[in-house]
């Protein structure tokens, strides 16, 4: 487990905002001045943009806690401790999760990435694709109007186990460009599925968005993989993380059910200007419904439906990315899913299609980084040439500071972590 650490700790009150910063006994050569990261993380919450900031970051080789520090709006959470052991729902962080299990199976040789998927999912042979009036698929069609109906047209190309991987497969969330679309899936209420084989009928009642392998479309792509891999095993997803990662790898903070006794965080949105609890409904990724932690769900979401803490997210990129002679994945395949893919250089970076997001070498500040973050606002990165993991976690699925698929928080915050680390 990441060491946990115990001494007194500096508290700073403000009108709204309780900061915790603690820094235990190093011995990492990285020494971070920690009161102008402290300052930005304070300085968001204390402006009502974010209902708390909680930041860790650890040395990877050895797990000693290099920077640790919460901000928290005590208006809206007055009574909350939040710390490394915390439940949270991660969301798309799930998705890491599940391409590296998938990844150990198929160093087993139980799959492989050109498999196609109707192998192991026999009811996706005769998934249908919606196109336009002038027969392009919805994530192409460059038409204003996407209403329905739309025309449905065979698959033309096969689905693989790599489309899952990179996106490309055509499955997508409640959020394309297509009302018509995002109406269909919102109501199949498809997180009311009892398990994953009734899950796996539904989705055979839908459309695709486009032909596998056509281009990138961020959707369910990742469960649907999961639910594969369900196939694969005769195991549920749950069984897999449990067997093959959190019981053998003892990591305890990652989960698809809540923990017993444990109240999770509410969510809060600042779409309309003004910081507040989330109304139910608004999260809109499924059409409104969320996925179900309840200890008698049997429906496990690959891509979206996993809680965790920082602490248990830190081990698991430590097994992936720190552990000496990597017992759970071979080197050869962290090396794959982390690398660069074969496209030309940018300025900004690059989906490795593993599940994680490479930063270019050419980036401002955030050079060759890897990133994975979830719909609430939970980031994780590994800094390799430091040896590094950090987590920036909140649960605010929309915040005043949105800069696209980032925030002007988590930039400012990382332009000062890494002009100190490259300095």
């Amino acid at each position: 487990m990441v060491n946990r650490f115990s001494f007194k700790c500096l508290f700073t009150s403000f009108l709204l905002v309780t900061g915790l910063s603690c820094i235990g006994k190093q011995t990492s050569s990285i020494n971070l001045n920690p009161e102008p990261l402290n300052e930005i993380l304070n300085r968001y919450v204390e402006d009502g943009i974010w209902p708390f900031l909680y930041s860790k970051i650890v040395d990877g080789n050895s797990g000693d806690i290099v920077y640790e520090h919460l901000a928290v709006n005590k208006r809206l959470l007055p009574n909350q401790n939040i710390d490394g052991g915390t439940w949270m729902r991660i969301w798309s962080m799930s998705k890491l999760v599940t391409i590296s299990l998938a990844m150990d199976l198929m160093e087993e040789g139980l799959f492989y990435l050109d498999d196609p998927v109707h192998k192991y999912i026999p009811e996706f042979s005769n998934l249908m694709v919606a196109v336009d009036s002038n027969g392009e698929s919805i994530s192409r069609s460059r038409k204003v109007d996407l209403d329905c109906p739309h025309d449905l047209v065979n698959m033309d190309l096969v689905m693989t186990v790599q489309h899952l991987f990179n996106h490309t497969a055509g499955f997508y969330y409640a959020l394309t460009p297509s009302k018509c679309l995002n109406d269909s899936l919102a109501i199949k209420r498809i997180l009311q599925a009892e398990n994953g084989d009734q899950l796996i009928d539904i989705l055979a009642t839908l459309p695709l968005v486009q032909q596998p392998g056509q281009r990138y479309f961020y959707g369910m792509n990742t469960s649907v993989l999961g639910l594969l891999l369900e196939r694969v095993t005769g195991k549920s997803l749950y069984q897999n993380l449990k067997e093959r990662v959190t019981k053998v790898h003892n990591i305890e903070g990652l989960a698809y059910i809540k923990p017993q006794g444990i109240e999770l965080l509410p969510t809060f949105t600042g779409r309309e200007g003004n910081l507040r609890k989330i109304i139910d409904g608004e999260l809109d990724i499924f059409g409104g419904e969320v996925p179900n932690y309840s200890r008698e769900n049997n429906l496990f979401l690959g891509g979206e439906g996993m809680l965790g803490t920082a602490d248990g997210y830190i081990r698991f990129m430590q097994l992936l990315f720190f552990n000496d002679g990597n017992t759970f994945l071979k080197e050869e395949t962290i090396q794959k899913m982390s690398s660069k893919p074969n496209v030309e250089e940018n300025n900004y970076g690059y989906n490795t299609g593993f599940g994680m997001y490479l930063t270019s070498r050419n980036h401002a500040f955030e050079k060759d980084i890897l990133r994975v973050g979830g719909y609430e606002k939970t980031k994780c990165w590994v800094d390799r040439k430091n040896n590094l993991i950090g987590i920036l976690f909140s649960q605010a699925n929309e915040t005043q500071d949105s800069d696209g698929l980032s925030n002007q928080m988590e930039q400012d915050f990382k332009k000062e972590l890494f002009s100190q680390l490259n300095q």
